[in-house]
């Protein structure tokens, strides 16, 4: 009987072993497989704890029939190991529960920083938009600056087209094209045109 006694706890030892190897691997990586692993153990456990269980109501009826005195003592030691592999499958679902509770808030969280980051790409094609709008608005702003704007002249007594032609460094056919002038006449208050690229 004893015998049978030292194998059934032998049998039951890798079962704890092996779930406590598990958990701390469970605990360490986060992996979602390991779940599936620990259930598969905890199962294991409650199958042994189930044939610990049988094995002791049949040490029991031995005990009732033989009324030996080491019988009791495997008894008791039977019944501390199935109080301890109870314990451990209490534990580990507890475990197991606050690990799917961890795992649960983890993927609201990784949802959360998602969207936040689609946020934020919204935000830098919105600036990217912007800046573009930007750069084409200065080039717009240069352009215009380049373009010189044409001037205008009062014809004043004593000018000549040749004299406003020399002070504003422009031929005098630019001065008649640009004033749509037949001749070189012009008179005093007579308003013109000078070229953008005359300079006084």
């Amino acid at each position: 009987m004893k015998s049978r006694i030292v194998l059934l706890i032998l049998c039951t030892a890798p079962f704890m072993g092996g779930c406590t190897s598990t958990l701390t691997a469970l605990k360490s990586n986060q992996d979602p497989h390991l779940f599936e692993e620990m259930r598969t153990e905890i199962a294991d456990l409650k199958h042994a704890l189930h044939g610990t269980e049988v094995e002791l109501k049949l040490l029991e009826e031995r005990l009732e029939s033989r009324d030996a005195e080491p019988a009791k003592n495997d008894v008791a030691s039977l019944q501390r190991k199935l109080t301890l592999l109870e314990k451990t499958v209490d534990k580990m679902n507890g475990e197991l529960r606050s690990l799917m509770g961890y795992a649960n808030q983890t993927t609201a969280s990784l949802t959360q920083y998602r969207d936040h980051i689609q946020a934020i790409d919204r935000k830098l094609d919105e600036v990217a938009k912007l800046r573009s709008t930007l750069t084409q608005i200065s080039k717009n702003y240069t352009t215009a600056e380049a373009v010189p704007s044409t001037k205008s002249y009062r014809v004043k007594p004593g000018d000549s087209l040749e004299k406003i032609a020399r002070k504003f460094h422009v031929s005098v056919e630019t001065l008649k094209q640009d004033n749509q002038l037949s001749s070189d006449k012009i008179v005093v208050g007579q308003e013109l045109t000078i070229p953008p690229t005359a300079s006084e």
